[in-house]
């Protein structure tokens, strides 16, 4: 699989610029979550190539951003965002797809993004023929479209319920507009708002690591369960929910830090207790997910720890061994049905 992650603006073109308190503007905050959400995938996905439309404060044009996805042959392109408005007020988060302009809302946001163009030299030869103030332009584009459209809609709902029951962030929806980045692209393509800088709460969180480090690992879930489901892979492992330190506080939730396991065995059954692959491993854990039985030891409280048991299954009887995380401070609310051998 080839995902290409889209860090907004950069270079000479800073995005919105925020309240004015931080020196950083949308196009840090862009890259800065970027580059977490690079290296969550790379470290859990090692079967996904990733492809970064920039890694420092450069400034690709919108066109090359659309070249590389599509030149890399990408089965999936994401664009990250921050959204500002006139009035300090307005929050959440958004995801957009390629589509027409349902609301005068998406028709802002498109126009918003679009206006990278401007920025460009020759801009008027380079796309002639789109008109970012223009809504008809996207009537062909919308058609072309279609037939990713609904993969689309379907990760940026994912996305948008990671951001919302997970992290906390208002949910502004799913939409369709007209963002040149993902009217061109060849492969299902969602462009993603974090929140508004323009208000000065959401500003505050977006510029924390804590506040990137929840967006990139919510942007990491989704992007999990949409592989799971259109690209599965030997190597696709459940991820951890949030960073690893202390408690975190998302806006009305309590974020406990995951534990570690390590998964060795799945079935399609329930595999009995006495089972003699069980012997010398007690306590193990069962839990059932994506219709699957599954089988994990250990309970360590960071993925270093764990990594290092892991190595010592692998090297005895479970060479598919590998780490998973649970979440929350029960074993009911990790989603564990059964201890053996406690």
């Amino acid at each position: 699989m080839v995902l290409v992650i889209d860090a907004g603006h950069g270079g000479s073109d800073p995005g919105n610029l925020g309240t004015g308190r931080y020196p950083s503007t949308e196009k840090t905050v862009t890259l800065d979550v970027s580059l977490k959400l690079r290296d969550f995938i790379s470290e859990r996905f090692p079967d996904v190539k990733i492809v970064m439309t920039r890694t420092n404060d450069a400034f690709p044009s919108l066109k090359d951003r659309v070249n590389k996805a599509n030149n890399a042959q990408a089965d999936l392109f994401i664009s990250i965002h921050c959204d500002a408005f006139t009035s300090a007020h307005a929050i959440g988060s958004s995801s957009f797809v390629m589509g027409m302009h349902k609301t005068e809302e998406s028709l802002r946001v498109a126009m918003q993004e679009n206006a990278s163009i401007y920025k460009e030299e020759d801009y008027e030869r380079r796309y002639a023929g789109f008109d970012p103030k223009d809504p008809d332009t996207f009537i062909a584009l919308a058609l072309k479209q279609s037939v990713f459209l609904n993969q689309s809609l379907e990760l940026g709902s994912l996305i948008q319920n990671q951001f919302s029951k997970r992290v906390g962030r208002i949910d502004r929806g799913v939409r369709q507009a007209g963002y040149y980045v993902i009217s061109y692209t060849q492969m299902p393509s969602v462009l993603v708002e974090l929140g508004f800088l323009s208000n000065p709460k959401e500003e505050d969180f977006l510029n924390t690591n804590q506040g990137k480090d929840l967006m990139a690992s919510a942007l990491l879930r989704a992007f999990r369960v949409y592989k799971e489901k259109y690209h599965p892979g030997p190597t696709t492992q459940q991820t951890p929910d949030a960073p690893k330190h202390q408690e975190i506080q998302a806006p009305g939730l309590t974020w406990y830090n995951p534990t570690y396991r390590v998964q060795v065995l799945a079935s399609k059954t329930r595999i009995p207790q006495d089972d003699a692959r069980f012997t010398g491993l007690a306590p193990v854990v069962e839990y059932l997910r994506n219709g699957l039985y599954k089988y994990a030891v250990g309970a360590a409280p960071s993925s270093e720890e764990a990594n290092a048991l892991k190595r010592t299954l692998r090297s005895d009887q479970f060479p598919g061994a590998f780490v998973v995380s649970f979440e929350g401070s029960t074993l009911e609310e990790q989603g564990v049905t059964a201890v053996k051998g406690n």
